[in-house]
């Protein structure tokens, strides 16, 4: 096996990754590591805390070889487009045969299991029953597992979560890859590091209500029809958005008050943050490039490999991006922007 996949966000690295990283290469003498990582903003649906440049050096200083970008667009996903996403770039470098992740159960059989529950036609089945009696589709869908799972309660916890869609998309795209799992032991909380950290008095440190103005003077002047167009749009959300961001005083405030039973608060701060950004519908569903954000020395000697074996074009400079013109110019604009 030439390399092993890690979709991540850092944000902040911490001990809990310094792990995962350390035992991926401990199971896989050889093996470089790659690491898919979200940019300046994260799946949870805010900035993230250090810029991505920042968090992509603290992964090479973790043991990571090589550092691609998971494009702004595909990292304001729901869990379920967010692995999606990580998993085809992985497998589209045409050298990683093995996804390492964490989580809470650290038990890969029950998770595959999941995994297949998740996938069946009963599920989906019962997931549509819950939405339509005005259950949020993660409610609906943790119900109909439960149902069909005798009451295991594995979806509750996030890393569980991310794990278990991180091996059916594995499969759905047919990448036979192999997957290795690290129990997240209980004690590490990226939110608490984060709090931390505001109050540190770091000056590279971005917080969420530092873009305050920057994101609420684009929400304001968008009309139903405008948020109509952006990507997650459904469900009447456009028009709560258009109601409540022109008189919010704040991203947070403008949040809470589109939230319903119905769409969850990280679904809600995604979809504004799309918004803000400019992300509409009609975005591919995964990256039509790999996007070098750092490598070390084994990452920089398999970047040559991944030219000649990937699907997709090497992009380690902006403009040679702009060159290939099309969809990927595009993206690579509004990643500028972002």
């Amino acid at each position: 096996m030439k390399a092993v996949g890690i979709i991540c966000e850092l944000n902040p690295a911490h001990g809990g990754h310094a792990e995962l990283i350390s035992k991926t290469r401990a199971a896989h003498p050889g093996a470089a590591i790659i690491a898919a990582m979200s940019p300046n903003f994260v799946q949870r649906g805010e900035p993230a805390i250090y810029s991505k440049i920042r968090r992509a050096v603290s992964a090479l200083e973790l043991g990571v070889d090589l550092v691609i970008e998971l494009p702004t667009p595909f990292a304001l996903l729901s869990a379920e487009g967010f692995a999606r996403a990580g998993v085809s770039l992985l497998y589209s470098t045409g050298v990683v045969g093995a996804l390492a992740f964490g989580s809470e159960s650290g038990e890969i059989e029950t998770l595959v299991r999941a995994a297949g529950i998740l996938s069946s036609e009963a599920c989906e089945g019962l997931t549509r029953r819950g939405l339509a009696l005005g259950k949020s589709y993660g409610a609906a869908r943790r119900s109909a597992f439960g149902e069909l799972s005798g009451g295991s309660d594995i979806l509750e916890l996030p890393k569980n979560m991310l794990g278990i869609e991180y091996i059916r998309a594995a499969r759905a795209q047919n990448a036979g890859l192999d997957f290795f799992c690290v129990k997240r032991e209980p004690g590490i909380s990226s939110a608490l590091i984060r709090l931390g950290l505001r109050e540190s008095g770091d000056d590279d440190i971005m917080l969420p209500e530092m873009l305050d103005g920057a994101i609420l003077s684009r929400l304001r002047v968008m009309t139903a029809a405008d948020f109509k167009k952006i990507s997650g749009a459904g469900d009447g959300i456009a028009e709560r958005a258009a109601k409540y961001a022109r008189t919010a005083g704040s991203f947070a405030d403008a949040a809470a008050a589109v939230k319903t039973k119905r769409y969850t608060l990280s679904r809600v701060r995604r979809f504004l943050l799309r918004a803000a950004l400019g992300i509409r519908e009609g975005q591919p569903e995964t990256p039509p490039y790999i996007r070098v954000l750092a490598a070390a020395g084994a990452g920089r000697a398999l970047l040559r490999e991944i030219s000649r074996a990937s699907s997709l074009p090497v992009i380690t400079k902006p403009a040679l991006g702009r060159r290939l013109g099309g969809e990927i110019a595009r993206l690579l604009e509004l990643e500028a922007a972002a």
